[in-house]
């Protein structure tokens, strides 16, 4: 009898163990504890990222890019008012300052400004923050300009989130790119008639927004999924 229960307990031992070894490290190490490539990883391939790519087909002149390789933009779009994905900028810059060489004042200051940072008010809002990139100089100053000359006005009827359910919310606000950054913020309302567009049942959450056409790249229409079953941070569902 004691055998048998000894073999039950481990196999339960040993379920909870793959459990935790199979859990993403931002869900079991609290965030001033993550390495650069962690936190890279967050911010560039997690559930609260991901990337449009354009690309040209073929190789000729006309389709390829300075380096050589076919001609391409990429979009990466990113839901900067999760927390998990403020907690990998944060615990970036403190890798960056030697957060741990800094003197008591230089500390008081970077905590209070990250502070600040972490317990900003988003509940109201999301926040997408698109970053852009293309292999061709040339174009990629179209693609500057053209983002640099967008307004709310013109893109109101073109950038949207959508649940599964097939309800779209609208554009709120444009931030555009600032000097020479080549990144700019769609937000969007996060309640409709007071209750949450988005909830942890729709099994997805979708940006649609319109894109230029430049180097015959893509067809100016971008369309990114995300799943909020996988977008879970602390037990809460994080956009």
């Amino acid at each position: 009898m004691k055998k048998v229960l000894y073999f039950a307990l481990s196999a339960i031992f040993l379920a909870a163990g793959s459990a935790a070894f199979g859990a993403d490290f931002w869900e079991n190490k609290p965030f001033d504890t993550w390495s650069q490539k962690e936190c890279s990883k967050l911010l560039t391939d997690s559930p609260w990222v991901e990337d449009l790519t354009l690309m040209a087909e073929g190789i000729s002149q006309s389709t390829t890019g300075d380096d050589g390789q076919q001609l391409n933009f990429k979009y990466q779009i990113q839901f900067r008012s999760a927390l998990p994905v403020r907690q990998a900028m944060v615990r970036q810059m403190q890798l960056a300052q030697k957060y741990d060489t800094l003197g008591p004042e230089q500390k008081q200051q970077f905590d209070q400004s990250a502070k600040t940072f972490l317990s900003a008010d988003f509940s109201d809002v999301v926040v997408v923050y698109v970053t852009y990139k293309g292999n061709s100089q040339d174009k990629s100053r179209e693609l500057d300009r053209y983002w640099q000359s967008q307004t709310m006005d013109l893109l109101k009827n073109n950038v949207f989130l959508r649940n599964s359910k097939g309800e779209q919310v609208a554009l709120s606000k444009f931030i555009a790119p600032q000097g020479a950054e080549r990144s700019f913020q769609f937000i969007f309302p996060r309640q409709i008639n007071g209750k949450p567009f988005i909830a942890l049942e729709d099994k997805s959450l979708q940006l649609e927004f319109s894109y230029p056409v430049i180097g015959g790249l893509g067809n100016g229409k971008g369309f990114l999924e995300f799943k909020p079953k996988k977008m879970i941070f602390q037990g809460n569902f994080a956009y």
